[in-house]
């Protein structure tokens, strides 16, 4: 499982139960990351990056339905985060939400045409759902034509 953390800031948050929670989450720490993380979502309710970090974690303990709700959030407070709805559609994909996974997945792509992940994964998860496999693939390579 690739995760993204392309565009997430560490810097603003990093002497915070943000920053502290990546820590732990860097060091495989992952129970205690998702305690530290949730302290943090409490106390920075708009915080991108601790809905999105705290996703990430739960991911990786694979709890993928608390995963979809911390990385939905992190959507909604940043809607034009490529690499939010890449994670949010790995946790859908591993949760085997196939429909979801593939349309995060597709607006990852959209959002950023460069990212070469979601791109992958459109081609991936449209092998699974083959009646929607035509049209997706057409988009995604649509995109690329310009």
């Amino acid at each position: 499982m690739t995760i993204d953390y392309a565009d997430l800031d560490y810097q603003s948050i990093k002497n915070t139960n943000i920053g502290k929670g990546f820590e732990l989450l860097k060091s495989n720490a992952l129970k205690n990351a998702i305690l530290t993380l949730e302290d943090g979502t409490r106390e920075y309710s708009t915080s991108y990056e601790a809905f999105e970090y705290l996703g990430i974690a739960y991911l990786m303990s694979g709890h993928f339905n608390r995963a979809i709700g911390a990385l939905t959030k992190a959507c909604e407070i940043k809607p034009a985060s490529a690499t939010a709805h890449y994670n949010l559609a790995i946790a859908y994909e591993n949760a085997k939400v196939y429909n979801d996974a593939l349309t995060h997945f597709t607006t990852a792509a959209e959002l950023n045409p460069t990212h070469t992940l979601a791109q992958d994964k459109i081609i991936e998860i449209a092998q699974i759902i083959p009646e929607t496999k035509k049209g997706r693939i057409r988009l995604l390579k649509g995109k690329g034509e310009g």
